[in-house]
């Protein structure tokens, strides 16, 4: 940067029109939008999620005007895309079709629902590059678990979750799921988990087609998730009711 100031940035749509225009590269990860003073940035560095000699053929999209254009990156390291920029606009990775493992991650969601006697732990399946906070953000009402992530897994391919849990009353659906490059703004999950909630503990398994082992999570503590979502219901219920006489002004 040759100067302070403040850079900001939201994930957008790639939608037809610019997913034509890669053609016959696809996106290798989010579209991002930058907002900042002229001139304040010449270099991004973007994440992505290539493995191996993948890494070699990611370009950056650069989209203005309704046009795409294609840029060389300047370097490539094995988690970074760097490259330099003139103009802001949205900017995105690209990348020809593959059928390449890519670095991916599994994330967990958890939400007590007490008035059903029931809970619910969401996976989701997602390119390594794609930002956690983003999806938290869309999933507010859940709590998400933190635990080891980080996998290996094959675009298009099919994949299949194995769960055990200390209540053996649960629904897994669906069984099997084809795994994405998610690059849109919405995240939503790969697999949902019913549970009872007396449910203390579930291990959590995925396996690729031929029934390999690929991710395994470390026993999942759902009484600690279940903890910490009652208390920030607690705390939410608490300030609503304490702002209730501005809420109804609000909306009067």
């Amino acid at each position: 940067m040759k100067s302070k100031g403040e850079v900001l940035y939201r994930i957008v749509s790639w939608d037809s029109h610019l997913l034509n225009g890669l053609l016959p590269k696809e996106p290798a990860g989010p579209l991002y939008n930058f907002d900042s003073p002229e001139g304040c940035i010449r270099r991004l560095h973007f994440p992505h999620c290539e493995i191996g000699k993948g890494k070699a053929k990611l370009t950056v999209a650069h989209v203005a005007g309704g046009k795409v254009d294609i840029i060389q990156p300047l370097t490539v390291t094995d988690t970074h895309v760097i490259v330099n920029i003139q103009h802001l606009s949205p900017f995105g990775l690209t990348l020809p079709r593959t059928g390449s493992p890519i670095r991916a991650q599994v994330l967990l969601f958890y939400k007590r629902m007490t008035e059903h006697g029931k809970s619910k732990l969401h996976i989701h399946l997602l390119p390594a590059n794609v930002p956690v906070i983003e999806v938290q953000r869309q999933h507010k009402s859940y709590t998400y678990i933190d635990t080891t992530s980080s996998c290996d897994l094959k675009l298009e391919k099919k994949y299949k979750l194995l769960c055990n849990s200390t209540e053996t009353d649960y629904t897994l659906q669906p069984e099997a799921a084809i795994f994405c490059r998610e690059c849109s703004p919405n995240y939503h999950p790969t697999f949902e988990v019913q549970l009872s909630i007396e449910a203390a503990e579930v291990t959590l398994t995925l396996l690729d087609r031929k029934g390999k082992e690929v991710w395994t999570s470390p026993p999942v503590l759902l009484t600690d998730a279940g903890a910490a979502s009652l208390q920030l219901e607690g705390v939410l219920t608490s300030w609503i009711n304490t702002n209730q006489s501005s809420f109804r002004n609000l909306n009067q």
